[in-house]
């Protein structure tokens, strides 16, 4: 066999392990993506099929909780901070890009946090120690809560859905029509469950609020996917421009 047939089938070999071992990481991901879709669906079922009466015990046992946490924001808002703001620094270090763009983004992530302390201080603070949570009608704050967690949890449901199918390969016109039809459809076989479970009552505005979330969900996804694309592309550049320089 002649030296360069020799390398050539060395080279072929590497780049069917590399396609090998790139496939296999690709089915995991996908594995591991609807896997999330699947859990989350089966929580959201876990959770309606409890009977009205456990589910109230549950939203009033919340309300505490949040009353607690509002009693002592303070100090959760300054734990969420630096948590947060080392996950931050932690991620700008990491990023490859230039020194400009990192101060730039330093910048931006201080002036939202400026932003959010200021709210918190001059809107959310008044109101809290004016009011009070229990000093309020329980059963409304218990149906805002309800229908809150529903636009939540369904806002995750079209996140979960929206990275699934776009990691399948799904083109992303269709993976967000996608994503939010079975959204729907989830939130519809969801409210026709509950018509079984003692005390619960099927409601076309329940299903409304889930279409909502997942589509929030699906857009948020969408904008922080190709934000991310944006950054990696710019970084590239960065280096490319780096490395031609030196």
């Amino acid at each position: 066999m002649l030296p360069f047939e020799n390398k050539m089938q060395i080279s072929r070999g590497k780049e069917e392990f590399s396609v090998t071992v790139e496939s296999k990481k690709s089915r995991a991901v996908q594995f591991i993506s609807w896997g999330m879709v699947v859990f989350w669906m089966a929580v959201i079922f876990w959770f309606s099929s409890h009977p009205a009466d456990e589910s109230v015990r549950w939203s009033v046992g919340v309300m505490r909780l949040g009353a607690e946490v509002l009693s002592n924001w303070q100090w959760v808002g300054l734990i969420v901070f630096i948590i947060l703001y080392h996950l931050f620094l932690i991620w700008l270090a990491r990023m490859s890009a230039p020194l400009v763009a990192k101060i730039l983004l330093f910048s931006v992530f201080i002036l939202i946090s400026l932003g959010i302390v200021y709210v918190l201080y001059t809107t959310i603070r008044p109101r809290v120690s004016s009011l009070g949570l229990f000093q309020m009608n329980r059963w409304v704050i218990h149906r805002h809560l309800r229908k809150t967690t529903h636009f939540f949890i369904y806002l995750f449901l079209g996140s979960f859905l929206m990275n699934a199918l776009t990691v399948s390969g799904v083109k992303w016109i269709k993976a967000f029509v996608m994503a939010i039809l079975i959204s729907f459809f989830y939130a519809i076989s969801d409210e026709l469950h509950q018509h079984f479970v003692p005390g619960r009552t099927p409601l076309v505005m329940d299903v409304i609020i889930d279409t909502v979330g997942a589509t929030v969900g699906v857009l948020l996804y969408s904008t922080l996917n190709q934000l991310i694309q944006w950054i990696r592309k710019y970084t590239a550049k960065a280096d490319r421009k780096q490395e031609a320089i030196s």
